[in-house]
């Protein structure tokens, strides 16, 4: 029989590496919690309309990366490809902002799915940890997400981080600079992808997120996006670039920085880091302050930012970055005949009930054996019992590192154990 093997675009997360996960989660947790941030948790499925109205038809994510299908109830269902539409969504059904002043700050993890060409840092599944603020229009707002993001990198022990911002500006400001892309680069249609050449119509500013030679070639020399924007505009990006001079935050302005999707607004901002090459943004994020109101609820400021894990990682690893490994030391169970594991089973019981990391081996293998997986399972202590510590009521607690044996009482283990 053929052996079934995962999907392209997709991996196995193993035991050797889950805890790396568990570890940049948690430190994610702490940061944001410390921000005042609350957990959302939403579904990895959504209806269609949510994504093509809220990340927007002519994006590449929506247009040809969306996992799609029809339910047994005949209803269009997406894997959610990015977490935003979805907490905005949660927002306005569970009338979270729905009250004028509401404000709501949270932080998720999660999946996302996109089908597109697997590479390295790209999977069809990818993760991500992503924090949304809503109700507060002001270039605080934008600046606090922006430092709890650098703040999570920095506890990871990323290093070589380089913060780069823009402004897409309100509404009008946008369209002012979709006109003024439109009119620089129409000459050059010939020089540029298929791609743009099409989005020079349908997304112009996609263009400048373009990778291929052609598409970089041509847009040299474009104008930059602030030179755009409105008086309101300018004051907010000027307020936001104060606030991250006070914080001692270096950055640079980039006026052909845009992201992925058509719901930015005002200001954006990507963060890089090194080890990762060409393909070195390890996240970003930005303002979305007509989101709400696209998606059916009440006009709501919202900003954000998203990071993925895998990127993280890997850019971790580049740099020899060890995580810190907040696991319990270990405690093995060994014993010497079947009255010996009786009594240890017993004992494996208290160890647990008292949160100590514990366990044993219900093979009837011998103390040499036993030992061996102890070892193999990176055991710190072992509790041996026998016919001796049977008779006597006692145990003998062997220190794996230090190759230490005390000898105790049976009673005592655990407190001696917990004190460790």
């Amino acid at each position: 029989m053929a052996q079934i093997q995962a999907p392209k675009g997709v991996m196995d997360i193993l035991p050797e590496e889950s805890w790396k996960w568990r570890a940049v989660e948690r430190i994610a947790r702490e940061m944001a919690e410390v921000y005042h941030f609350q957990e959302i948790r939403t579904p990895i499925f959504e209806h269609t309309e949510l994504f093509h109205r809220g990340v927007g038809e002519t994006t590449d994510v929506v247009s040809k990366e969306t996992y799609t299908f029809n339910d047994r109830g005949g209803r269009s269902i997406t894997l959610r490809p990015e977490g935003t539409a979805g907490v905005v969504r949660a927002m306005i059904e569970h009338s979270l902002i729905a009250q004028e002043g509401a404000r709501q700050k949270v932080y998720y993890f999660g999946p996302n799915f996109r089908y597109e060409r697997p590479q390295s840092g790209r999977l069809r599944q990818h993760h991500q940890f992503g924090v949304e603020a809503f109700g507060i229009a002001q270039a605080e707002q934008d600046v606090e997400c922006i430092l709890l993001q650098m703040d999570f990198y920095r506890r990871c022990g990323l290093k070589g981080l380089s913060l780069r911002i823009n402004s897409l500006g309100d509404g009008d400001s946008k369209t002012r600079y979709r006109d003024v892309l439109v009119k620089f680069l129409s000459p050059k249609t010939s020089q540029m992808s298929e791609d743009s050449a099409r989005r020079l119509e349908t997304n112009p500013l996609r263009i400048l997120d373009s990778k291929d030679p052609r598409d970089v070639e041509a847009c040299q020399g474009v104008p930059p996006a602030f030179e755009s924007l409105s008086e309101k505009s300018q004051r907010h990006l000027k307020r936001a670039e104060e606030l991250l001079a006070k914080a001692d935050v270096p950055f640079s302005v980039d006026g052909t920085l845009v992201r992925g999707f058509d719901y930015y607004t005002e200001t954006i901002w990507e963060f890089v880091a090194d080890g990762l090459g060409a393909q070195n943004a390890v996240g970003g994020g930005g303002r979305y302050d007509n989101l709400a109101e696209h998606l059916g609820g009440r006009a709501t400021p919202g900003v954000g930012f998203g990071s993925g894990i895998e990127r993280l990682l890997m850019a971790l690893a580049a740099q020899g970055v060890e995580l810190p490994r907040d696991a319990k030391p270990l405690i093995w169970l060994v014993s010497h005949g079947d009255a010996a594991r009786e009594s240890q089973w017993a004992l494996l019981r208290e160890l647990r009930d008292a949160g100590l990391a514990a366990d044993m081996d219900y093979s009837p293998r011998s103390i040499k054996s036993q030992f061996k997986v102890a070892d193999r399972e990176t055991a710190r202590f072992c509790i041996v019992v026998g016919e001796t510590e049977l008779a006597s009521g006692t145990v003998v607690l062997k220190d794996l590192a230090t190759r230490e044996q005390t000898p105790l009482p049976r009673g005592e283990v655990v407190g001696k154990l917990k004190a460790k």
